[in-house]
């Protein structure tokens, strides 16, 4: 099961500002022969150094080589352009490569979950069911929700409180009576969030495509990820691609009865993570 491993802790701009910080110098932080000092360095038990480990290895900002630990290209250009995690924009990226990762889930099954229905209560399993049917987990359903069930602890952390996650305006949490509920919210999504998603999601589903189905994204879900209806997405896509900036990256293309993106030479996760950290607006609520 490819899951973030949360422990139930939410990653804090202290916690991942910590790692970018520590990770090049330390590399086996999160060994057990480090953990005594590295509980120091964060300020944190041993469960939520488990936590944070799961956060970076689930964004891609570290990959690990045995109890070893490095910067990815991607932890460097946080490291670059935002080394204290104080911009909206680096949280942008940061959720976007979760939602891509290969151990995405509960929190990908999340936006996925939500963003087809009216709304889901926090205490009610039939969410927990429905996340187990998006991840497609094929061990017995009860391991299957348990385990869901402690991940989602953490993931629900970071869109509560005063988690930057929470600050970008992703999902609300609402509270009617004794219950709460989840929906997405209507983020203010930057243009070069839409287009680093586009070059996300080519780089993990489309990679031997130059030309995909309006459909197809859909299905992936990236509408999701961006907390815009499918209308909205299409919207934006016809916008972007008619702009000068973006002609090298994408091309939106208008059918009589199907819509189509033709991918750019320019539309590759590491140019557009770039555009999203260096010139995107910042979108905090």
């Amino acid at each position: 099961m490819a899951m973030i491993d949360t422990q139930t802790f939410p990653l804090t701009k202290q916690r991942l500002a910590t790692a970018l910080a520590l990770i090049p110098t330390q590399p086996d932080a999160f060994s057990p022969n480090r953990m005594r000092e590295t509980r120091v360095q964060f300020i944190s038990g041993k469960n939520v150094l488990s936590s944070i480990r799961g956060w970076l290895l689930a964004a891609n900002v570290i990959a690990n080589d045995k109890s070893r630990n490095f910067l990815t290209d991607y932890g460097k250009q946080l490291v670059a352009n935002d080394p204290q995690m104080e911009n909206a924009r680096s949280w942008w990226s940061f959720h976007l490569n979760i939602c891509f990762s290969e151990r995405c889930d509960p929190y990908r099954a999340l936006f996925f979950a939500i963003g087809e229905s009216a709304g889901y209560v926090l205490d009610d399993d039939a969410l927990l069911w429905k996340l187990a049917a998006i991840i497609g987990e094929k061990t017995s359903a009860e391991l299957a929700l348990a385990t869901i069930e402690t991940n989602l602890i953490g993931v629900l952390k970071m869109f509560d409180g005063n988690s930057p996650l929470s600050d970008l305006g992703l999902i609300d949490i609402l509270t009617e009576g004794n219950k709460q509920f989840l929906r997405l919210a209507e983020p203010n999504v930057p243009e070069q969030a839409v287009v680093h998603v586009l070059a996300l999601a080519r780089h993990k589903h489309f990679s031997t495509r130059a030309t995909v189905h309006f459909s197809e994204l859909v299905d992936k879900g990236v509408h999701h990820f961006l907390c815009l209806s499918v209308t909205d997405l299409r919207k934006r896509l016809r916008e972007l691609g008619r702009s000068i900036i973006w002609q090298q990256h994408f091309e939106f293309l208008e059918g009589q009865d199907l819509d189509s993106v033709r991918f750019g030479e320019r539309l590759n996760p590491s140019q557009t993570v770039l555009n999203l950290l260096q010139e995107s607006d910042d979108t905090w609520i």
